[in-house]
């Protein structure tokens, strides 16, 4: 279970995740490992999922289209990453079968793009978030605000769009991010360091790691 926070301020993008994925062998085993869920796209926007383990290597072959088409702004990144987006896990799907008794636990799969406008004053932090619940196809669009956490959990997202509203620093997006992953993650085995950050500003994405229990 992928946990992540995003939210906008006046600054800027705060986005943070959890390192913590599950597999499961054949019999049904619970296995766990950590792996990068947050990538760079370009110089000021990013791409980071849940859910389903396909879901990260779908994010890394997003980020090698996006560049490779040279998409600048993250309106043309939301413009490209539905459709792509849909098309790869239709493709991954065929190759598929999940673990006996895995039903319900493995079949969702989230995507939230975050980036800069070089284009828009009004709206030059923007999210947008795809998923799909039950393995359909293509992905949904989800409406959200200016702030969200995967999975949606009240008590999290409802703080983090309250900051967002407030117009918290993004410094004070990070340290509640920061808090709130270090919680998840004493009650929830699913959930795990190394927690990772980014921030998108005029300047670009940044990205940084915190160790849990290391300060």
């Amino acid at each position: 279970m992928t946990q992540i926070l995003s939210g906008i301020c006046s600054e800027g993008i705060m986005v943070a995740t959890d390192s913590m994925a599950t597999t499961f062998n054949a019999d049904g085993r619970e296995r766990q490992f950590t792996i990068d869920k947050l990538f760079s796209i370009g110089s000021h926007a990013f791409v980071v999922s849940g859910g389903m383990g396909i879901s990260v290597e779908l994010s890394r072959r997003f980020k090698q289209y996006a560049e490779k088409r040279q998409l600048v702004g993250i309106e043309k990144i939301i413009g490209a990453a539905g459709a792509y987006l849909s098309d790869q896990f239709r493709q991954a799907m065929g190759g598929i079968s999940q673990a006996k008794g895995m039903e319900g636990q493995l079949d969702r799969i989230y995507f939230l793009v975050g980036g800069y406008s070089f284009r828009s004053q009004e709206d030059s932090y923007q999210l947008a978030l795809w998923g799909s619940e039950e393995g359909q196809l293509p992905l949904q669009r989800i409406q959200i605000a200016n702030s969200v956490a995967i999975p949606r959990t009240l008590a999290g997202e409802t703080r983090l769009f309250r900051m967002c509203q407030e117009n918290s620093s993004l410094t004070d997006l990070i340290n509640f991010a920061r808090e709130f992953l270090r919680k998840q993650a004493e009650t929830n085995a699913q959930i795990g360091p190394p927690f990772w950050f980014g921030t998108v500003t005029p300047k670009g994405f940044e990205r940084f790691e915190h160790n849990y229990g290391q300060g």
